[in-house]
């Protein structure tokens, strides 16, 4: 049986529209599925810029106040370390109230032993013994004339007794025997007068504690 030709036409012509029919719903679903996973990518990229930020921030904030501790700038930059660290938890709050949380979480636990570190490194800075000696390396009535006068460590070993002939905050004078002493305290302020003793006596730094 042989099939007309108008009719062979309709049918070539009725399988080529749905072929095309297809190939555009196939391209309609792809482009429909790129814009979908658009956004999402996008939200991705800006999460993942959020927690560098983050830590960005904080680490900028550790630079600054490594640098407030040799640096006198009246505050400038414990202000600039403060802001940049309260901009880090912001960022993180902006990636996800669990990471916010866990950043201050971190920040408070950490912040104790920063201080201290801060606390000690500084007391051994130039700055720190122009700040708290003040007059106090003038010699006193009580000081031995001579060289003698401001010792060095090697004078003193640990557990060596000795008063406090300024007031240590932390850094001051104190006495060991006949020599006058540089010192340091080590936790807080020690005012004049009080036996101390030697903690550590190293690398020309003597650290003392309260007696008792």
């Amino acid at each position: 049986m042989t099939v007309p030709t108008n009719i062979r036409r309709t049918i070539a012509m009725a399988a080529l529209a749905a072929t095309l029919a297809c190939a555009a719903a196939l391209a309609q679903d792809a482009s429909t599925a790129a814009s979908a996973a658009a956004p999402a990518e996008a939200a991705a990229a800006s999460s993942s810029a959020l927690i560098a930020t983050g830590f960005v921030l904080l680490g900028v904030g550790a630079v600054l106040a490594f640098l407030e501790l040799f640096v006198p700038t009246a505050g400038v930059l414990a202000v600039a370390t403060a802001v940049c660290l309260v901009a880090s938890v912001v960022a993180f709050f902006m990636h996800s109230v669990t990471w916010g949380f866990a950043a201050l979480v971190a920040y408070a636990a950490g912040a104790p032993f920063a201080v201290v570190f801060g606390f000690k490194l500084w007391s051994r800075t130039p700055i720190a013994r122009r700040m708290v000696l003040g007059d106090a390396h003038e010699p006193g009535p009580d000081a031995p004339a001579g060289p003698t006068a401001r010792a060095t460590a090697c004078a003193v070993k640990a557990g060596d007794s000795g008063v406090a002939l300024t007031a240590l905050r932390p850094v001051g004078f104190a006495r060991f025997g006949g020599e006058r002493i540089e010192v340091v305290a080590d936790l807080g302020m020690i005012e004049p007068g009080t036996e101390v003793v030697v903690t550590e006596a190293a690398a020309g730094r003597v650290a003392v504690r309260a007696r008792g």
